[in-house]
């Protein structure tokens, strides 16, 4: 049996749609890039999650950077996890940013205490990624922390497409969130970005950075007031974002029943240590992560593999503070997130997986263990 990783899911009645609609395009009845189907998914993807205001763009590293662009952080410091993809970094430099990396807790989202050991004058921002999907209780520490020393707090949600703690879904929390929706993401557009925010001054500036610095005046479009850049995201990925966003719910129910057979499996072995968010009822399980303390990872990952079982990536395998790109971090220590990169695995979870499946991962993961 071979199981992938990952794999993305469109009904029939969703290729009919996005087909039909992109002949339109194709004909000119609508702008190939950034036009009715562009606003449309923001005011959808806007409503999903709860905010007043969407902003579209081409990935969700633009969505981070045109956050950390809108809200000034040139020069200043930014506070991250080190588990996270370089993107959430990249955001922060390419917007002359400076990241200051912070360990993690148990569920591998942001350690509060070590976020206030790391924040110094020079912080503007606090980057909280909801890793794995994971909406930690730690957002409300956070929250707090800045709210009293006057730090944006900033959401990476790239892979929290609705994932909710206590009623409150991620992308809500802080004063902007990015989201992805890159080919492996809970929803797809194939490549794509979200930022979601109720800052409409914000808004208006990530509207005129993701095309160029640009602000009409008059009858001329070709008037900058800022160095943005061609962030803009393509109709026929607004399309696809349209028609995911109509079966998410049903996606994420699907993943948290695979999640509960994974969880049924895995009870009491003592080889298996679940990274469990508080709120599973409200979890997007956009991956299902496990802790193997007792084992070599890369053994395992090698006998999945040889079982034709490919493993859902990791959040993430190396902490950039180890990262050969920023050598000025490689020397920080930061304990949890290095025990947690070095010890977790992901396992594979999507739409389509079935049951037997899942129960032959689960097999076989023990057998190895």
């Amino acid at each position: 049996m071979r199981v992938p990783a990952t794999k993305p899911f469109f009904s029939n009645e969703d290729i009919e749609f996005i087909t039909e609609k992109f002949k339109e395009i194709l004909r000119g009845e609508s702008f190939l890039t950034m036009h009715k189907y562009g606003a449309e998914f923001e005011e959808k993807f806007a409503q999903f999650i709860g905010t007043k205001y969407a902003v579209g763009c081409n990935s969700g590293t633009s969505a981070l950077e045109l956050i950390c662009r809108a809200l000034k952080i040139s020069g200043k410091e930014v506070v991250l996890p080190s588990n996270t993809f370089v993107a959430t970094a990249n955001a922060i430099i390419n917007a002359g940013g400076i990241p200051v990396f912070a360990d993690c807790g148990d569920d591998m989202c942001l350690d509060p205490d070590d976020v206030v050991a790391k924040i110094t004058s020079r912080t503007i921002a606090v980057m909280h990624v909801h890793i794995g999907g994971i909406v930690s209780e730690s957002i409300f520490e956070l929250q707090k922390i800045c709210h009293e020393k006057n730090l944006h707090l900033i959401e990476d949600a790239a892979q929290a497409h609705g994932s909710a703690l206590n009623g409150i879904k991620a992308g809500t929390f802080g004063i902007a969130a990015g989201f992805s929706f890159f080919s492996t993401k809970v929803m797809t557009t194939g490549e794509g970005g979200m930022v979601t925010t109720n800052d409409l001054k914000l808004v208006e500036k990530m509207k005129s950075l993701r095309e160029f610095g640009k602000v009409k005046q008059g009858i001329y479009i070709n008037y900058y007031t800022d160095f943005g850049y061609n962030w803009r995201l393509p109709e026929v990925a607004s399309l696809m974002g349209i028609r995911q966003l109509e079966s998410i719910e049903e996606f994420i129910v699907r993943r948290r029943q695979i999640a509960k057979i994974y969880d049924e499996e895995f009870y009491g072995n003592p080889n298996i240590v679940l990274v469990v968010p508080q709120d599973k009822e409200n979890h997007n399980y956009f991956k299902y992560l496990i802790i193997t303390p007792n084992h070599d990872r890369k053994v395992i990952h090698k006998y999945l593999e040889s079982k034709g079982i490919q493993p859902s990536g990791y959040v993430y395998e190396l902490p950039l503070h180890k990262q050969p790109v920023f050598p000025e971090a490689n020397n920080l220590s930061l304990p949890k997130t290095e025990y947690v990169c070095e010890k977790h695995l992901a396992l594979p979870i999507f739409y389509g997986m079935t049951d037997e499946q899942v129960r032959y991962v689960a097999s076989t993961l023990k057998e190895i263990l």
